[in-house]
């Protein structure tokens, strides 16, 4: 989904002369935990004044940024072009120019319930024949990704590297992660065309939905897939156990004298399994296919 334009052409709604807030934009995509992306997407206007992100401001009808070479200076004065008048900072009888009235579908829930439909495809049994196993990172400038999918049939062998350059369609949203990035794994998944048992930089089960990026890149693609992530979402440890709800989603693994990753099945990879396969190619931090995913990436990235 492009949720870019979705959200531009929101802010194209709000009237001359009135003014909205981040809260309100973040609402109207059908979820506050979009608020810092909804920042992020203005600061990325591609088209102003046309889309009048100087119309948006703080809940407290404080002016807050502007991505502009005169910042905030130019934002005054186009409110004040429109007839909104700005004191100390302020927009002046702020609640009464306030629009909140978006006609929206609300994507966000929409991908939500989408989400609820497809973790019912979701297998904890082990269904697969081990043989490559594929590690796949993406790295992030503006509205750029650079994919990198490693294949290695042994810790100490790599047998492919499959780069993707990819335009940006969905910002980062806490717990939407997967409607950013599948599409961009789905994409170099298909480049490859033997079975393999992926890892991926997120969580499996391990999410608030128990439906986090690693289950949903497998049950999208039906391959075998296992979350490696970096820190703790939610849950609790007991004698590295993750548990959530007292339901068993995953494991902590110590690697180095402090640090550590969270592993969780994703699709068609019971939990055993799944820190059975990492353990199998941890050298260092990461398990090896994800750490040189990491730094082909970020590598590929650099190169433009």
């Amino acid at each position: 989904m492009d949720l870019y334009s979705y959200f531009y052409s929101l802010v194209k709604q709000i009237p001359p002369g009135r003014v909205s807030t981040y809260g309100a934009l973040a609402r109207a995509l059908g979820d506050i935990r979009a608020l810092r992306a909804c920042g992020v997407m203005l600061s990325q206007n591609p088209d102003a004044p046309r889309i009048p992100c100087h119309r948006v401001v703080m809940s407290d009808g404080s002016l807050g940024g502007f991505t502009h070479p005169e910042g905030v200076k130019k934002k005054i004065e186009r409110l004040r072009a429109e007839g909104v008048s700005v004191e100390n900072g302020k927009v002046v009888d702020f609640h009464e120019i306030l629009f909140e009235d978006f006609h929206t579908d609300y994507p966000l829930k929409a991908l939500r319930e989408e989400q609820e439909k497809l973790k019912e495809r979701v297998k904890l049994e082990d269904d697969f024949s081990l043989g490559a196993v594929g590690g796949v990172d993406v790295s992030y400038s503006g509205r750029w990704a650079y994919g990198v999918l490693v294949i290695m049939s042994s810790p100490f062998e790599v047998d492919m590297v499959v780069r993707g350059k990819f335009r940006v369609d969905f910002p980062y949203i806490p717990t939407y992660l997967a409607f950013r990035e599948e599409p961009i794994i789905s994409s170099l998944l298909s480049r490859f065309d033997r079975e393999l048992i992926l890892l991926v930089d997120g969580n499996g089960i391990m999410h608030p939905r128990f439906f986090g990026l690693a289950s949903h890149v497998g049950v999208k693609n039906d391959v075998p897939t296992i979350g490696v992530a970096k820190s703790q979402l939610l849950g609790s440890v007991v004698e590295d156990k993750v548990f959530v709800n007292s339901r068993h989603v995953g494991y902590f693994v110590k690697s180095g004298r402090k640090r550590g990753i969270y592993v969780s099945p994703g699709h068609r990879v019971s939990l055993e399994t799944s820190l059975e396969i990492v353990r199998q190619y941890l050298k260092h931090k990461n398990p090896e296919p994800l750490r040189l995913a990491h730094i082909y990436a970020n590598e590929f990235r650099r190169s433009g």
